[in-house]
C-alpha cells in the first residue's frame, strides 16, 4: 500500500532529454527549477508563491516545508501534482484546450493557486501518529498515514476552493464543475456518502474533486473559515484510530459525520437544481459528443460507455453505423466537413515520458480510412473548412505565445495567424471568410475573436467579460457557441461582427440547469451535447420548440453557482496582473542534491529481515537504495547499495553487495565465508504507443562479478574463487484501449526473455521465455487469456540461477532442469456490488477467471526419470476490486486449484487454495538474491 500511493509519480524517471540546461528561483520554501528560457514564467511562479505566504493563511496550518517544484513545457498533457516521497512538485505547463474544464485563468495561475495548497497540507498534516509513521518510514510513512486518515475528496476540495478565493474565477465558480452533481441530482438520484466516495463501474459517480469543494464549502461558509484546520490536524494525527476525519467533524459541529455530509449535499442541491424528475430510467451508461450534422442529414458524432472505447458513429433513422475507434487523445473534440473529420491524437515519444505529441488525424467517414497529417506537432482544436481542403488549429507551445496554424488537408503548413493580443486561443472554426476562435487575455476574461483570412483583421466581438466562452461554429449565417450565464452554461447565436446577440431557450433548457455544449444548428433544429445521471447526451430540438431571445453583452458573465458568502463577498485576486517580483535565476546543475534520502522501509519476509533507505534527486534522473539484510537462517548479513541514473540514454545502472558470514556445508562439515558482488548494467525503456495501440519494448545487460572470500582451511582447498554472468531481458507489451468496465485488455500481447550465462569459471545458464495474449470473450467485459512459458537451464554444476517460472497452478513450483507450460483463462464479471463495509472496504466488482494449465518438466535428479512428466490442474480465481480506506485501489481474492496429475515434489492431495493478493499490496525488499553456487 506504501507503492500504491507514490508509483503514479515514478512513471517519468528521467523523462527529460539531457541536452536541457536547468535554472532555478530559490526562494525561502521553495526551489523551482525550470529549463532554461522559461524565467518569465518561473519568476511569475514564485511571485504567486510569494503572495500566498505572505497572506500568512493558517486556515490549515502556518507551518511550510521545503520544497522542489520543477515546471515541465514538453508535454501536451495538462496537469499537476505535490507529492511525498520525496517531496516535490511538478507543473506541466501546456495549457487545457477546453476552458470550460478549468476556466480563464492564466495556466500557471491556477497551478500555483491549487497546487501550492497541497503543500500546505502536507507541510501540516505531519503530525500525531502520522509523524511516528514518517519517523519509522520516512515521507513515504507520512503519504501513507495521511492516504488513511484524510480523504483525497479533501486534498482536492481544499485546493479548488484555494484556487475559487484567491482569484476571480477558479472551478468554484464555473457551472461546467458542477453538471455530473446537476445530472444525478435533476433525475432524482441520491446516492450514499460511501458511493460518492469511492464512485462506481455501473453508474455514474462523479469526481472526488466535485464532491470535495462542496463539503469544504460548506465547513467553511456555515462554521467559519478556520473551521477544517482542527478536523484535519486531529485527522491527520490519528486522534480516534478509527474514522478520524469524521470524528473530528462531530467534535467540532456537534453532528455526526453522515449528518454533516447530507446537510452539505442538500444546501448544494438547492441551489444547484431547479427541479428533480423524480427517479431515473436506470440505463448503462453512455457517453455522446460533439454533434455533427452531415450534408446527408446524418448525425456525426462519438459514442463510449463502460463497456466500449470511443469511436466515431453515424446515426440516421434510429439506426447507427460505427466508423472507427478513435486514436488516444487528450480530448475528444474534433471537427467535420465534406465527408472528412479531423481530430488531435496523443503520442508519446519513444525514450523521453516528459515530452509527447498532439498530431493531427484525418478521417474519411464514408470510407472508415485514416491517414496521420502532422508530425511531432503540439496540435488542439483542428477545424476544417466548409470545402474540407484546409484545416486551422491550435499551437500550443508553452515556449511562446499561442499561434492559430492554416494547413491545408495534407497537414502542409501554409501561414501563421499573427497573435497581436498574446491570447491563449480555444476552439477555432471557420465563418465564410473568417476564423472565429475563443480567446483568453491576461486578466483571465474571455471573448470571440474573428480574424479576416484575407485582410488579417482582428475584431473582437464582445466586449471582454469574467466569463467562459468555447465551441463556437458557424451555421446558416450566425455563430453558435456556449458561455456561462447566471451560473449555468447556455447557447448564444451572434452574426460574424458580434451584433444580434441571442440566448437560444427551449422548453427542455426551461425546465432544466443542466449546460449546453458543442452546438449545431441544421436546417432550424438545434443540436447539442448535454449531461444526464447515465452519462452525456446529445440533444436535438426541433425549430418549432426553439425561443431565441435577444439579450445584452452582460448576459455572458460567470456568477458563483454555490453563492458561498466568502466567494460573493470579496476575493483576493492573487493572479491579477501586475508587476512580478524580479527574481534572480541562477544555473540548477543536475547534480544537485544527487543524494536525497526521504524514507526508509524496514520488511520482513522469512527467513529474512531488510532495511533500506531510499533516494531521489529533485529531478527524478537518479533512484539509488542503500540496503541491509540479515538472514536467519544462514546468519548472514548483507549491506548492499544500488542506483540507477536515467539522465542519459540508456540508463545505467550499479549496484555492490558486501555480505558476511555466509554458511554452507563443504566435505561433512560447516563452513562460513564472506562475499562481495559487484554488478553494472544499461537499460533501454522505449514507450512506442502510437494511434490505439499501447506499446512498450525494454531491454536491459547486466554484468555481475561474484567474489567469495573463504577462511582456511577450505581458503588453502578451494581458494577465493570468482565468476562473473550476464543477465539479458527483453519486455515487450502492446495492447488495445480498454473502457471503464474491462479488467483486460480486449487484445493485447506480452512477450519476456530472460536469459542468464555464466562467462568465466562455470558454463551455467539459464533462459526463460512468457508470453501472454488476451482475445475477447462471448461478451463486452469477457476476456480470454492464453499463456505460455518455457524455462530451460544447465544441468552442470555451478552456479544455480533463480528460478522464474510461472508453473501449472496448485503446484510446487521446483527449478527443474526443463519446464514449459501453456494455459487458458476465461474471466467475467459476476456482479458489482457498489457497497462499503464499515467505512473501510468498498467493493466495487467481484469477477472470476476460470483456468487450465498444462505443464511439462524433465530433471533427472528431481523427477528420477529421464523423460518429461505432466502437470495438469484447473480451477477457478474469484477476485475482488475494491478500494480500502475509501481511496487505495486493491484486488484480492482466493483461487481453487484441482491438481489432475500427481504434486512430484513430496506433497499430497489433489485440492489445493491459495489466496490471493496484489503484487503492489507488499513491498517484495530491495535484496537481489545472489544466485547460489551448487
Amino acid at each position: 500500500m506504501l507503492l500504491i500511493t507514490t508509483a503514479v509519480f515514478a512513471q517519468h524517471f528521467g523523462g527529460n532529454p539531457p541536452a536541457i540546461r536547468w535554472q532555478a528561483i530559490e526562494l525561502k520554501k521553495t526551489s523551482i527549477i525550470f529549463p532554461q528560457g522559461f524565467d518569465s514564467t518561473g519568476s511569475r511562479v514564485a511571485t504567486l508563491l510569494q503572495r500566498i505566504d505572505n497572506l500568512q493563511d493558517s486556515s490549515i496550518g502556518d507551518h511550510r516545508r521545503k520544497l522542489s517544484l520543477i515546471l515541465q513545457p514538453l508535454t501536451t498533457v495538462s496537469n499537476g501534482y505535490v507529492a511525498l516521497a520525496p517531496f516535490r512538485s511538478e507543473f506541466m505547463l501546456t495549457s487545457p484546450a477546453n476552458p470550460f474544464s478549468q476556466g480563464s485563468i492564466t495556466w500557471t495561475d491556477q497551478l500555483a493557486l491549487h497546487e501550492y495548497r497541497h503543500v500546505e497540507q502536507y507541510s501540516n498534516f505531519n503530525r500525531g501518529l502520522a509523524k511516528v509513521f514518517s519517523i519509522l518510514l520516512g515521507q513515504q510513512g507520512q503519504a501513507f498515514a495521511n492516504a488513511l486518515t484524510v480523504p483525497d475528496w479533501f486534498f482536492e476540495g481544499d485546493a479548488v476552493y484555494q484556487e475559487t478565493f484567491l482569484s476571480r474565477q477558479g472551478r468554484g465558480r464555473l457551472p461546467n464543475f458542477y453538471e455530473g452533481y446537476r445530472a444525478i441530482w435533476e433525475a432524482g438520484t441520491h446516492y450514499r456518502y460511501m458511493k460518492l466516495r469511492n464512485g462506481s463501474l455501473v453508474d455514474f459517480v462523479p469526481g472526488h474533486y466535485d464532491l470535495g469543494y462542496q463539503l469544504v464549502a460548506y465547513g467553511r461558509n456555515r462554521y467559519g473559515n478556520n473551521f477544517w484546520k482542527p478536523v484535519t490536524q486531529d485527522a491527520a494525527a490519528m486522534k480516534g484510530l478509527f474514522y478520524p476525519l469524521q470524528r473530528a467533524v462531530r467534535k467540532s459541529t456537534g453532528r455526526s459525520f453522515p449528518e454533516f455530509a447530507d446537510s452539505a449535499l442538500n444546501k448544494s442541491r438547492s441551489i444547484l437544481v431547479a427541479h428533480e424528475a423524480g427517479q431515473r430510467d436506470k440505463q448503462p451508461v453512455v457517453n455522446e459528443e460533439n454533434p455533427f450534422t452531415t450534408e446527408a442529414g446524418e448525425l456525426l458524432f462519438l459514442k463510449s460507455s463502460y463497456k466500449r472505447v470511443a469511436a466515431f458513429y453515424l446515426r440516421k433513422d434510429g439506426k447507427e453505423e460505427k466508423i472507427r475507434t478513435k486514436d488516444r487523445g487528450l480530448d475528444n473534440y474534433f471537427s467535420y466537413a465534406g465527408g472528412l473529420l479531423v481530430y488531435a491524437a496523443y503520442r508519446p515519444d519513444a525514450r523521453w515520458g516528459w515530452k509527447d505529441y498532439s498530431e493531427l488525424q484525418l478521417l474519411d467517414i464514408h470510407s472508415g480510412k485514416q491517414k496521420r497529417i502532422t508530425r511531432n506537432t503540439r496540435y488542439f482544436s483542428p477545424a476544417l473548412s466548409p470545402s474540407s481542403d484546409s484545416i486551422v488549429a491550435v499551437y500550443n507551445d508553452p515556449g511562446a505565445a499561442n499561434a492559430l496554424d492554416l494547413l491545408d488537408a495534407a497537414g502542409r503548413l501554409l501561414r501563421r495567424l499573427p497573435n497581436t493580443g498574446n491570447y491563449v486561443y480555444a476552439h477555432p472554426a471557420f465563418a465564410g471568410d473568417k476564423i472565429v476562435v475563443a480567446v483568453r487575455n491576461a486578466s483571465a476574461q474571455m471573448n470571440l475573436l474573428a480574424i479576416d483570412l484575407h485582410t488579417g483583421v482582428e475584431t473582437l466581438l464582445f466586449h471582454w467579460a469574467n466569463t467562459v466562452i468555447g465551441y463556437p461554429r458557424f451555421r446558416e449565417g450566425s455563430i453558435y457557441f456556449t458561455a456561462s450565464t447566471g451560473g449555468v452554461d447556455r447557447i448564444f447565436s451572434c452574426t460574424t461582427d458580434g451584433k444580434g446577440l441571442q440566448q437560444w431557450d427551449n422548453t427542455i433548457a426551461d425546465s432544466s440547469r443542466l449546460g449546453q455544449y458543442q452546438p449545431d444548428f441544421h436546417k432550424g433544429a438545434l443540436t447539442w451535447m448535454q449531461f444526464s445521471a447515465n452519462g452525456q447526451k446529445i440533444i436535438r430540438v426541433p425549430a418549432g420548440s426553439l425561443r431565441p431571445k435577444p439579450v445584452p453583452e452582460t448576459a455572458l458573465s460567470v456568477s458563483d453557482p454555490l453563492q458561498v458568502a466568502a466567494l460573493v463577498s470579496s476575493w483576493n485576486d492573487l493572479s491579477a496582473p501586475g508587476q512580478d517580483t524580479g527574481f534572480a535565476a541562477h544555473r540548477y546543475r543536475k547534480t544537485t542534491r544527487l543524494f536525497q534520502f526521504h524514507s526508509w522501509l524496514p520488511y520482513y519476509e522469512e527467513p529474512e529481515f531488510s532495511f533500506s533507505v531510499m533516494s531521489q534527486n529533485p529531478l527524478n534522473t537518479f533512484q539509488s537504495a542503500l540496503s541491509f539484510v540479515y538472514n536467519r537462517n544462514e546468519g548472514y548479513k548483507q549491506f548492499g547499495f544500488s542506483g540507477t541514473y536515467a539522465g542519459w540514454f540508456p540508463w545505467l545502472q550499479a549496484g555492490v553487495n558486501y555480505t558476511i558470514d555466509r554458511r554452507g556445508i563443504f566435505q561433512q562439515r560447516e563452513i562460513f565465508w564472506n562475499e562481495t558482488e559487484l554488478s553494472l548494467g544499461v537499460g533501454v525503456p522505449l514507450n512506442l504507443s502510437r494511434g490505439r495501440s499501447i506499446r512498450n519494448l525494454s531491454g536491459s545487460v547486466k554484468l555481475v562479478y561474484d567474489k567469495t572470500y573463504f577462511h582456511e582451511p577450505e581458503k588453502s582447498q578451494i581458494g577465493n574463487p570468482d565468476y562473473y554472468y550476464l543477465d539479458e531481458e527483453v519486455r515487450f507489451t502492446n495492447q488495445s484501449l480498454q473502457a471503464v468496465q474491462q479488467f483486460n485488455p480486449p487484445f493485447a500481447q506480452t512477450l519476456r526473455l530472460h536469459y542468464r550465462h555464466a562467462i568465466k569459471l562455470f558454463d551455467s545458464e539459464q533462459l526463460l521465455a512468457t508470453t501472454n495474449l488476451y482475445f475477447p470473450g462471448l461478451f463486452p467485459n469477457h476476456s480470454i487469456v492464453l499463456n505460455g512459458a518455457g524455462q530451460f537451464r544447465d544441468s552442470t554444476s555451478g552456479i544455480r540461477f533463480t528460478d522464474e517460472m510461472p508453473f501449472a497452478r496448485g503446484y510446487n513450483d521446483v527449478n527443474y532442469y526443463r519446464s514449459l507450460k501453456w494455459g487458458v483463462n476465461y474471466a467475467l464479471p459476476l456482479f458489482y456490488p457498489d457497497a462499503g463495509l464499515f467505512q473501510i472496504v468498498y467493493l466495487l466488482r467481484v469477477r472470476a477467471n476460470v483456468f487450465y494449465d498444462h505443464a511439462y518438466a524433465k530433471d533427472v535428479q528431481l523427477l528420477q526419470s529421464a523423460d518429461y512428466q505432466q502437470f495438469r490442474s484447473t480451477g477457478i480465481e474469484l477476485l475482488i476490486d475494491s478500494k480500502w480506506w475509501n481511496q487505495l485501489p486493491v484486488s484480492f481474492g482466493i483461487r481453487y486449484s484441482r491438481l489432475l496429475d500427481p504434486d512430484r515434489n513430496g506433497y499430497t492431495g489433489s485440492n489445493r487454495f491459495e489466496f490471493i493478493l496484489p503484487v503492489n499490496l507488499i513491498p517484495a525488499g530491495v535484496n537481489s538474491k545472489t544466485p547460489v553456487v551448487q
